[in-house]
């Protein structure tokens, strides 16, 4: 899946937290769409070399290729919220060990990574 980041949609749309790193019109993969039982959902991108991924909230993108990668499942996040990602990603503390930068998580992080982005 990959999505095209507006910065006049974000601005329309309320969807601005963690958007100054994003530039607009440029297109991302996304790795990951997560959807809060609130009703928002976010989408997770690699949006910088050397940086961490993060989530953005998906109001400020829009999709160019809604091609779903073969390797997301859906696993519920508790209440409402669940998430569309690879199996090894949903763990618990996968994402605790990724912050943390622990070799084996970005490891397991850089494996699905490319996976998603050879598919996109």
């Amino acid at each position: 899946m990959r999505v095209r980041f507006s910065a006049d949609k974000a601005e329309r749309t309320g969807a601005k937290q963690g958007v100054t790193s994003l530039r607009d019109g440029t297109e991302y993969t996304v790795l990951e769409v997560f959807f809060s039982g609130g009703g928002e959902s976010f989408f997770r991108i690699d949006f910088a070399k050397d940086e961490d991924s993060a989530l953005f909230n998906s109001e400020a993108f829009e999709v160019t290729s809604p091609k779903i990668p073969a390797t997301w499942m859906m696993f519920p996040s508790g209440g409402r919220s669940f998430t569309l990602c690879p199996e090894p990603w949903s763990r618990p503390g996968f994402w605790e060990s990724y912050y943390d930068h622990d070799p084996q998580a970005l490891a397991l992080y850089e494996q699905e990574r490319r996976v998603i982005v050879e598919s996109s």
